[in-house]
């Protein structure tokens, strides 16, 4: 039998070829799903941050919804949809609803009497008013929202659309994100909120 010193047969060679493209289909394939499970969790995390940042903020600010230092019964909600909450509250407690004055910056007497907002186009827009209900500004909070839902309850725990008899707020939110070429990442959230200086009025 005669020994073939001179390297790899033609068909060696085409066997180590099939081998190593199998390998590395493997190994390419492997990677592409974890960069595509690594950019699907970090959209997660961002929609989930969204959504619990732009429901903290109102959270805050719904909360204090009446708040009222002195008892003129000034201070309350507004209005009431289920896209859109308005309310007043003393937050520098000098029992005056002050004006929203935004060329100086936003400090807590600006936002005194101040409005969340869905406008049915993906953006929750939080508005600060001036005493006499004018517009002074209004800002982008959250964008990518699908969906935001206010419902209102009384101290009965039924719904009411009587913005006298509101004590309790239920905001519903729903932001989605894409994550990679056909796929969404959606996190929806609701929370109560107490609107515990609505008592009192």
């Amino acid at each position: 039998m005669k020994i073939n010193k001179k390297g790899f047969t033609a068909i060696e060679l085409l066997i180590s070829l099939a081998i190593m493209s199998i390998s590395l289909g493997s190994i390419y394939s492997l990677y592409m799903s974890f960069i595509r499970t690594c950019t699907k969790e970090g959209v997660k995390i961002n929609v989930q941050q969204s959504v619990r940042s732009g429901l903290d903020m109102m959270i805050r600010d719904i909360r204090l919804a009446g708040l009222d230092s002195t008892g003129s019964d000034d201070f309350g909600i507004v209005a009431a949809t289920t896209q859109r909450i308005q309310f007043t509250a003393d937050r520098d407690m000098d029992g005056e609803l002050d004006d929203a004055d935004a060329s100086d910056g936003i400090d807590e007497p600006d936002m005194e009497h101040i409005a969340y907002e869905y406008d049915g186009n993906s953006t929750l827009k939080m508005s600060l008013y001036k005493a006499d209900g004018t517009l002074e500004v209004s800002d982008t909070m959250v964008e990518n929202v699908t969906d935001l839902t206010f419902t209102y309850y009384d101290s009965d725990d039924d719904t009411t659309s009587i913005l006298d008899d509101i004590r309790t707020v239920e905001i519903r939110m729903t932001i989605q994100k894409p994550s990679g070429r056909d796929d969404q990442v959606s996190r929806t959230l609701v929370k109560r909120v107490k609107c515990r200086n609505l008592e009192y009025n």
